[in-house]
């Protein structure tokens, strides 16, 4: 993010003074990817190879399509599910070329659990968001897919378009119910290591459960993380690699969550005592 962000920065100074839209931007980068999953599919080292590039090119694309879209006032509800529901077909296609390389029933599972993983990166930022609030800056906010943005603004009011009822319909056919179940997930855990609902916790304690430990665990396993380390694979001539490496991040995932309940046992342990100034928490909502 270090690199990624003064390049961001200075291609959204750049694209706010043209007519170019944020969804043109996210179309770009999706078509980016799809090519990159087109090279992937090859049994060639130099299509390999033109494929990391690509997938770092869409990395900073996809990091740019929101600030964009903030820089502008052109947040929009069809940006957000547009920008979610290609990076969700974009990573279907990486798969399935992946799949040329190795066992397809790993690849669909290294699918689904990659797209797991993401969901949980984008539960644990929003529930960090709602515990220390939005001015706090250490860990940035970030889409489903990674990419990361600043304080969420409202989208502009918008006629109901064909592509905004399609993408719309996509996240919530396949991804909402994810997004709650792993939301409800986390609420059982957090009663089970609190004995207390986390509606009913304290701001300390809310805190405590989502601390920069176990944010940062999960955060840093977003879109831009997983292109660093698919093109890495595919720099070394091991495609398949990459899907070994998600199915190592679903253990991953599920170590992290265990230490976070042992963490927040030793730190601040189990209350009763509600805090009724604390807002619930919202629902989940579609990317940008």
């Amino acid at each position: 993010m270090r690199l990624i962000h003064p390049l961001t920065r200075r291609g959204v100074a750049l694209l706010a003074r043209t007519p170019v839209e944020p969804w043109q931007v996210v179309v770009a980068h999706s078509l980016i990817g799809l090519l990159a999953a087109l090279l992937i599919s090859a049994d060639a080292r130099a299509a390999w190879v033109g494929a990391a590039l690509l997938l770092q090119m869409k990395t900073l694309l996809d990091n740019l399509d929101g600030g964009l879209a903030r820089a502008t006032n052109r947040v929009t509800e069809l940006g957000r599910y547009l920008d979610t529901g290609l990076d969700l077909i974009v990573n279907f296609a990486i798969f399935a070329a992946l799949a040329v390389h190795g066992p397809l029933a790993l690849a669909a599972l290294g699918f689904v659990i990659l797209t797991v993983v993401l969901s949980c990166d984008f539960n644990a930022e929003r529930l960090y968001r709602d515990a220390h609030g939005d001015a706090r800056s250490d860990v940035p906010t970030v889409g489903r897919g990674g990419g990361t943005s600043t304080v969420a603004q409202a989208p502009v009011p918008e006629p109901r378009t064909l592509a905004l009822r399609l993408f719309s319909s996509l996240y919530r056919l396949l991804l909402a119910p994810q997004d709650r179940y792993l939301s409800a997930l986390d609420g059982r855990l957090f009663h089970r290591a609190a004995g207390v609902s986390y509606l009913s916790a304290t701001t300390a304690q809310r805190r405590s459960w989502s601390d920069l430990f176990s944010t940062a665990a999960l955060v840093n396993l977003g879109l831009s993380s997983q292109f660093v380390a698919l093109g890495a694979c595919l720099l070394l001539g091991r495609p398949f690699l990459y899907v070994y490496l998600v199915l190592l991040q679903g253990i991953y995932v599920a170590f992290v969550q265990y230490l976070r309940v042992m963490r927040f046992r030793r730190s601040a342990g189990p209350t009763t005592q509600p805090d009724s100034s604390t807002p619930s928490r919202p629902a989940p909502q579609g990317r940008r």
